[in-house]
């Protein structure tokens, strides 16, 4: 009888138990700004909160979208703009938190003049070609880092090279005039005679997000809060100690070797909403891009109630 009345709410009706979860299968890309997700793991954290938690690291977003649509991963941690399309072409996601943004004189992404282009400007190098892959969340930044300097879209030019690797390789070298990089790998072009025409430091254009599929979500929620409060703890951990948490950067963020002793750990704040007007200019460039065909709204596509 007792065992009965446990699975009997105080209506009457007999209540559901909730799908066991053995494990969060989470999506990552080895970038700077996933850093907590890797220290949350690599320091226990998750484990500490009573949850397990597996990270596959992605070579690409495209990769990541695809794992999460077919059901091999839970969720991921990703731009602003990706969620956006995939919710657009009818995956059930949501984003949860922000993790990270470029204030104060962080920067994390940056247009960089190709070695002896001293005297390039940005104008010039708009006109001439930027390397960059189109449809982005790197296109978008690059439109609004011009339109920063009353620079149109109109006047960008995009030479199309999605690989970052790559796009590297092309700007040393002088194939194309500048390139459109994120962060270790601008620090690495200055080093190699590149120059920063433009960076985000301090605009609040790039932030990254978690997200997760709806079914988690409705399934799992206290999982969900326990996994949050473990990447906030690992933030903390971070902006405490960066130091101790140099080897965990330098081994999952690709951190090119020249600089795995120097380049500064970023600092974290703590999980936040995304902020309303950031995500109305990602969505309404990829309206007018045509990307997405339809409008979406912020609430369909983010859930902040799952932060502490």
């Amino acid at each position: 009888m007792l065992c009965a009345a446990c699975a009997v709410g105080f209506s009457g009706e007999t209540q559901k138990p909730q799908p066991s979860l053995r494990t969060i299968r989470f999506g990552t890309l080895p970038v700077i700004q996933a850093l907590p997700l890797f220290v949350a793991a690599e320091k226990g954290f998750f484990s500490a909160s009573g949850i397990t938690v597996e990270l596959e690291s992605f070579q690409s977003g495209t990769e990541k979208d695809v794992a999460l649509m077919s059901g091999q991963i839970m969720g991921y941690f990703g731009d602003l703009l990706t969620p956006m399309v995939i919710k657009a072409n009818g995956a059930p996601v949501k984003i949860i938190a922000q993790n990270f943004n470029t204030t104060g004189k962080r920067r994390m992404f940056a247009i960089v003049a190709a070695p002896g282009r001293t005297a390039a400007t940005l104008t010039d190098v708009a006109r001439e070609g930027i390397g960059a892959g189109s449809n982005t969340i790197v296109e978008y930044l690059t439109a609004k880092l011009l339109a920063a300097r009353n620079i149109s879209e109109g006047n960008l030019k995009i030479i199309e090279i999605k690989s970052i690797p790559i796009r590297f390789q092309m700007l040393m070298s002088g194939q194309v005039a500048a390139a459109a990089l994120p962060e270790p790998l601008v620090t690495l072009a200055e080093m190699k005679g590149g120059r920063v025409l433009m960076d985000d430091a301090g605009l609040n254009l790039s932030p990254t997000v978690l997200v997760f599929e709806e079914k988690m979500l409705r399934d799992h929620p206290n999982a969900v809060r326990l996994f949050l409060k473990s990447v906030d703890r690992a933030a903390a951990f971070i902006n405490d100690h960066p130091e101790e948490v140099r080897e965990i950067m330098n081994r999952n963020c690709r951190i090119p070797e020249a600089l795995q002793k120097t380049f500064a750990v970023p600092s974290f704040p703590k999980l936040t909403r995304p902020n309303p007007a950031q995500w109305k200019s990602v969505h309404d460039w990829l309206r007018q891009k045509k990307i997405i065909r339809n409008d979406i709204t912020y609430e369909q596509i983010v859930d902040d109630g799952y932060l502490s």
